[in-house]
């Protein structure tokens, strides 16, 4: 019979981390940390927990924070709930079995994977969640997932927090460059269980937002720390920075050494090592990277509201190969054709596995469509991962996503609520 790796990893059964396994990956995350001069700091209330079970909530400003959080946890019996995708790797598969990490369909409800939460808990462990689902764009919050505080409260253990200061600097999620510079990583419990029993849902995540938000632009305001790479800190924001302020255009910009230039207007800024940017011609209406982006998100979030509203492009559509573990995680290409973004839904329009199939999303569903430098769009819809690679415009993608996202809010009220309170929309 041959293996299906997603079915072997979704339905087994949850048991303890393998120690060994577990204590050499810390060796090595810690390594990667001391390198990369991390450091970590634990309050008081944290080390007096000992080895006690916890809920650890996790910031998520970079793809590196899985590192950092596993080289600094104290309690090794700690089980990660992770993105699906990122899970069929070959070079990590095994390892993430042996470490009793969780795969979790982001935004949708996974009864699989909450199971395996309890499981793990019945049996005397932690869970670490990552409670954006994805990483910051631009150095800020993204929503915290409202099924959170409702977990935090049906489980009633410890609430630790950890955050992670200088790790989107580190790494950006517009590009793929390592920089060195200061980071620090503080273990801190937030709740007790009787602090749980005593507050309501609602309580927990007010209480919850004001120490879990960030933003890494107004965390380094008071200081001068610098980070280097091998490549400018500018190189690659034109993946998430596509409006100019000066004309308007759209997917305009490029970036050469320590510049980004609109073709259009030729409007130009420059970025340092503190990720500090200026002008060099034109004027240059925000503080730093975060403002500008949370502006495109403004405009969007008036264009989505027309009817003339239309997203466009020719894709490649795939899943996760079951069949199949790869370098990166592993698709399985089904066709090709047009998806389509307007405010009354997502369609695809196309072959799927030699047959025409229009495929409809619909848009209380939809809560994201989540971007990579790879130039693709990741959706879970319904408990199915699929993935659109772009054929044309490859730098459209992130208004694709910030589209999609602010679309979904026409729908679904509670989400717009929660996204209100990380996104600055007011003017």
């Amino acid at each position: 019979m041959e293996k299906d790796y997603i079915r072997e990893f979704r339905n087994r059964k949850i048991k303890k981390p393998n120690a060994f396994i577990a204590r050499l990956v810390q060796f090595v995350f810690k390594c990667i940390s001391k390198k990369r001069k991390v450091d970590f700091v634990y309050s008081d209330e944290y080390l007096k927990m000992k080895d006690s079970q916890a809920i650890y909530l996790c910031q998520h400003k970079s793809s590196l924070d899985y590192i950092y959080f596993f080289a600094g946890i104290k309690n090794l019996n700690t089980h990660i709930l992770c993105g699906y995708q990122n899970v069929f790797n070959k070079n990590v598969y095994k390892m993430l079995k042996n470490l009793g990490v969780i795969a979790k369909m982001l935004y949708q409800p996974d009864v699989q994977a909450t199971m395996q939460m309890m499981q793990a808990i019945k049996k005397g462990a932690s869970i670490a969640i990552f409670p954006e689902g994805i990483q910051s764009t631009s150095g800020s919050t993204h929503p915290i997932n409202p099924a959170t505080q409702h977990f935090i409260k049906k489980v009633e253990l410890p609430v630790v927090l950890v955050t992670f200061k200088g790790s989107y600097f580190s790494r950006t999620r517009y590009s793929s460059d390592v920089k060195k510079g200061k980071i620090t990583v503080k273990f801190d419990k937030i709740f007790d269980s009787e602090d749980i029993k005593n507050l309501s849902s609602e309580q927990i995540y007010e209480q919850l937002l004001q120490k879990f938000k960030y933003n890494e632009f107004e965390e380094f305001s008071g200081e001068r720390t610098a980070f280097y790479g091998k490549k400018p800190n500018i190189y690659g924001l034109d993946n998430i920075i596509y409006k100019c302020p000066n004309c308007q255009s759209e997917h305009c910009f490029s970036t050469e050494n320590d510049t980004m230039t609109c073709s259009n207007c030729n409007f130009s800024i420059k970025m340092d090592e503190y990720y500090d940017i200026k002008s060099v011609n034109g004027k240059l209406p925000f503080k730093n990277i975060d403002e500008w982006y949370k502006w495109q998100r403004k405009q969007v979030a008036k264009e989505v509201l027309s009817e003339e509203f239309r997203l466009s492009t020719r894709v490649k559509i795939s899943d996760i190969n079951n069949k199949k573990l790869d370098n990166n995680y592993s698709l399985l290409s089904h066709g090709e054709g047009v998806l389509t973004l307007t405010n009354k839904g997502l369609t695809y329009n196309g072959t799927f596995d030699g047959e025409e199939v229009e495929l409809f999303f619909e848009p209380e569903q939809v809560y994201s469509l989540t971007m990579s430098l790879q130039y693709d769009l990741d959706l879970y819809y319904k408990s199915k991962y699929y993935n659109f690679k772009f054929l044309q415009d490859e730098k459209h993608v992130v208004k694709w996503m910030l589209s999609a996202e602010e679309i979904h809010n026409l729908y679904d009220s509670v989400w717009r609520k929660f996204s209100r309170e990380v996104y600055d929309y007011e003017d």
